[in-house]
C-alpha cells in the first residue's frame, strides 16, 4: 500500500495525457487477452473510473508484466505463455511511484511503458480506427463470387468496407453496382495485405476475410505486434521464418539480404517455434523417412502400390543400414515393417538439391524441394513440420561464402553424390509465428491463424455484462 501522497502531489487527473496513454497501454494488453489480472485492473481503471487507486494499480500491473516478458524465451513470447504469469509488485516498483507522485513524474513512468514498436504512433492510430469501427454494423458480405466488369447488389457493401479498411479512396461511388477497375485495385491491396492470391477476383478466402469483425482484427494484429517484440534476443544476422506469412528473411548486419517464400508444415504435423542454427548445407542430400512419414503416409501406399518405392526412388534398409531385397521387406508389408526408408539424391528426392541442417531434437530442418508449383498457392502449410524453401540455392550460397561460387555448386550438385558442407560461421535460424503486424505504409497486415494460436480471445469491452467489475483483492490505494 502506498503512502498518502502530501499537498501539491501530483494526481492521475492533473496529467490527462499521461492518463489516457496509461488506459491505452492497459487496452492493448487487455484486447490481447494475455493475463486476466491485467484486464481486470485495465477494466476498473478505464471502464470504472474507479480513480486514482485504480489507474496506480494499472501502472504497477503494467510494469510487472513487462519485467515478467524480459524474461521470457522467444519460444514462449510467440506462444504469449502469459496468462498464468506472476504479476510481482516489489516494493521498488512502489517506491517508484510514490517518488513520481511527489515529484510530479507520472508522465516519465507511462512513457517507460511504451513498448518498442517500429512506429509505435500509427499502430495506436490503427488500432483506434478498428475500435472506432466495431461500434457500427458490420453485415456479412455473401457470394456469389465477383469478378471485374461484373454487376451485384454486394458491389456496394464491398466498396464501403474497403473504404473502411483503408484499401480504397473515401471519393469512391457508393451506389454503383458495377465491379469496376477502381474496385478491382482496392480489392488487389486487400488480398496482398492479407496474403491471399492477388488476383482482384473475390472469392470464398477474399470473403472470409472482409468478414472479420473490426475487434477480432484488433486483437489480431495487437497479438501479432507483441509477438516481434524479440529485438532483445537477435544477433546481429540471422535467418528468420514467419511460419503463417509463409515467408523466410535472411539478414546480415540487420540489413536483409534475402527473401524467400516457404512452404510450412499442417495443422497435423505443425512446423514447431524454435531457435536453433544452420550449421552445415548439404548438397544432394537422401532423405531418411521419419518414422510418423513411413507409418502415417508411406506404407498405406505401399499396400496399395509396391511399386511405388522404385518409382520414386527409394531404398529399403534394415537396422545396420543394409540395403533389404524386394521379397524380403514385401513379406513383412502387413506385419510390422519393421524397416527404414531412404530416398536416393536426385530430382525425385523430397528434399531437392540442398538441405539446411539445424541443430534440434525434432528432426526439423529447411530444404529444397522439386515441388516448386506449390509455392504459387496463397496457403502453404501442408509439409510434414520441415520447411521448405523455393530460393534455397541463393540461401546455400549465401551460407557458403565465397568459397563456393555458382558454377562450382552447380557442378557439386551435378555429380548427385552427397557432401556436406559447413558453413563458416553458423546463423541463427528464427521460427515465429507472426499472423498480425503494421506494414510500412500504417496500415495492418494479416494472415491465416493456420495453427489456431489466437482462437476464443475474450471481449475485453465485456458487451454483455450490466453488472459492475469487482474490486481486485490486492488494489492499491493511497
Amino acid at each position: 500500500m502506498l503512502a498518502t501522497p502530501g499537498i501539491g502531489a501530483q494526481q492521475w487527473q492533473d496529467v490527462p495525457e499521461s492518463r489516457a496513454q496509461l488506459h491505452q497501454l492497459g487496452l492493448e494488453l487487455a484486447l490481447a487477452d494475455v493475463h486476466p489480472q491485467l484486464t481486470l485492473w485495465w477494466q476498473q481503471a478505464a471502464l470504472q473510473a474507479a480513480g486514482d487507486d485504480a489507474d496506480n494499480q494499472l501502472l504497477l500491473g503494467i510494469s510487472a508484466f513487462w519485467r515478467h516478458w524480459q524474461g521470457m524465451t522467444l519460444v514462449a513470447r510467440q506462444h504469449l505463455q502469459t496468462r498464468d504469469a506472476p504479476l510481482v509488485i516489489t516494493e521498488q516498483d512502489r517506491i517508484a511511484l510514490e517518488l513520481a507522485i511527489e515529484q510530479g513524474q507520472l508522465g516519465v513512468l507511462v512513457d517507460a511503458l511504451i513498448p518498442d514498436y517500429p512506429d509505435y504512433d500509427s499502430f495506436k492510430r490503427q488500432l483506434g480506427h478498428l475500435l472506432a469501427l466495431s461500434e457500427q454494423a458490420w453485415p456479412v458480405l455473401q457470394k456469389p463470387t465477383l469478378r471485374p466488369g461484373e454487376s451485384s447488389a454486394q458491389v456496394p457493401l464491398l466498396r464501403q468496407r474497403l473504404i473502411l479498411l483503408g484499401d480504397l479512396p473515401p471519393a469512391a461511388d457508393l451506389g454503383s453496382r458495377l465491379y469496376d477497375a477502381e474496385l478491382e485495385q482496392a480489392v488487389r491491396s486487400f488480398q496482398r495485405r492479407h496474403g491471399l492470391e492477388v488476383d482482384g477476383v473475390v472469392g470464398p478466402h477474399t470473403y472470409a476475410w472482409l468478414n472479420v469483425t473490426p475487434v477480432t482484427r484488433a486483437q489480431k494484429l495487437i497479438r501479432g505486434m507483441l509477438r516481434t517484440l524479440i529485438a532483445d534476443t537477435l544477433a546481429p544476422s540471422y535467418l528468420l521464418v514467419n511460419i503463417p506469412e509463409y515467408r523466410l528473411r535472411l539478414y546480415q548486419n540487420r540489413i536483409q539480404m534475402l527473401e524467400s517464400a516457404v512452404i510450412v508444415g499442417t495443422d497435423s504435423r505443425k512446423t514447431p517455434i524454435m531457435v536453433s542454427e544452420i550449421t552445415n548445407v548439404v548438397v544432394n542430400p537422401p532423405w531418411h523417412v521419419p518414422r510418423s512419414i513411413l507409418e502415417k503416409d508411406i506404407i498405406p501406399k505401399l499396400q496399395r502400390d509396391p511399386g511405388y518405392l522404385q518409382r520414386e526412388d527409394f531404398e529399403v534398409l534394415d537396422r545396420g543400414g543394409r540395403v533389404v531385397p524386394n521379397q524380403v521387406w514385401q513379406a513383412r508389408l502387413f506385419s510390422g515393417f519393421p524397416y527404414a526408408l531412404r530416398q536416393r539424391p536426385g530430382n525425385k528426392s523430397a528434399l531437392g538439391a540442398y538441405k539446411f541442417h539445424l541443430t534440434n531434437s525434432n528432426a526439423i530442418y529447411l530444404h529444397d524441394t522439386p515441388a516448386k508449383r506449390l509455392f504459387s498457392r496463397d496457403s502453404r502449410a501442408f509439409s510434414s513440420g520441415c520447411v521448405r524453401v523455393a530460393e534455397a540455392e541463393q540461401l546455400a550460397l549465401w551460407l557458403l561464402g565465397e568459397k563456393w561460387n555458382p558454377d562450382r555448386l552447380a557442378d557439386l550438385k551435378a555429380t548427385q553424390r552427397t557432401r556436406w558442407l559447413k558453413v563458416p560461421a553458423p546463423l541463427p535460424v528464427l521460427m515465429v509465428y507472426w499472423s498480425g503486424w503494421l506494414g510500412s505504409d500504417g496500415l495492418p497486415r494479416f494472415r491465416d491463424d493456420i495453427y489456431g494460436f489466437d482462437q476464443g480471445l475474450l471481449d475485453p469491452f465485456l458487451r454483455e455484462q450490466t453488472q459492475p467489475l469487482p474490486l481486485p483483492v490486492n488494489r492499491v490505494s493511497l
